[in-house]
């Protein structure tokens, strides 16, 4: 459906999604990686996307790397962009320096489309990574050539994207997902079977201060259960959480046994 009216920044990131979406190849995770819109291609190439109603100091501090991440191996897309409402007098220096340092910038235009009056940002046109054109006045984004792109999310999700406090399917969460699948499953889990999925402990068992932990030790030596300080993980991931279980259930049976 088209968009008539831009107001914030989850609405650039709506109108973002729904044209990207619609270009061959080319797939969109919201709230992905570290960014507002994570832009994958399916020969691997990543694009990394943030957006502001107003372009400002703050956009830049959040697109570009972090200082000695090349050195450190950290994990980046191969391009970077900044998507936001408009640009004005002020801001045309940021412009002018983000691109300088291989940050493109997009505005959406408003055009006549069969539905009416509806924002486009064109990106057939605009950007000539998804067009295939050659380059006549226009230039190809800068590649970052980062030495591990960002994990890709195992699914496309439905979390808006550009919002305040946003809710983030992180590498994190997707085994956190898995934890709780195998807990569920078996009635108890044990912290062996925690750290198999590639995180600590400690976040399950132990609370920080005076927060109750999340589990609690159950009657066999070693094991631990579920309490109502869980953390509604499946709640805010129910697509991840369901292929988790779905998962699961493929599992050997063998492997779902309390080692004695």
């Amino acid at each position: 459906m088209p968009i008539e009216k831009i107001e914030k920044e989850a609405d650039l990131c709506a109108l973002f999604i729904q044209e990207f979406n619609e270009l061959p190849g080319w797939t969109c995770y919201p709230e992905a990686a570290g960014f507002d819109v994570l832009v994958v291609h399916e020969d691997g190439r990543q694009i990394g996307v943030e957006a502001k109603m107003q372009l400002n100091a703050k956009v830049a501090d959040q697109i570009l790397p972090c200082r000695g991440d090349e050195f450190y191996g950290r994990a980046g897309p191969d391009y970077r962009l900044v998507i936001v409402s408009k640009i004005t007098d002020a801001s045309k220096g940021i412009v002018k320096m983000l691109e300088h340092l291989g940050v493109r910038v997009l505005v959406p235009r408003s055009s006549w489309t069969r539905h009416g009056d509806a924002f486009t940002f064109s990106l057939a046109h605009s950007l000539l990574e998804v067009s295939n054109h050659q380059p006549f006045y226009d230039w190809y984004m800068f590649d970052w050539n980062p030495p591990e792109r960002c994990q890709v999310p195992v699914l496309v999700t439905n979390l808006p994207a550009g919002v305040p406090a946003p809710v983030r399917l992180t590498p994190w969460k997707e085994s956190a997902l898995k934890v709780l699948a195998q807990l569920r499953r078996q009635g108890f889990i044990t912290a062996k079977q925690i750290a198999s999925h590639g995180i600590g402990v400690t976040a399950w068992t132990q609370a920080p201060g005076s927060k109750p932990a999340w589990l609690a030790k159950g009657t066999v030596r070693g094991t631990w259960i579920e309490t109502e300080h869980m953390p509604a993980f499946d709640k805010q991931h129910p697509d991840v959480y369901a292929l988790a279980v779905e998962t699961l259930a493929t599992t050997a049976p063998a492997e779902l046994e309390l080692s004695p």
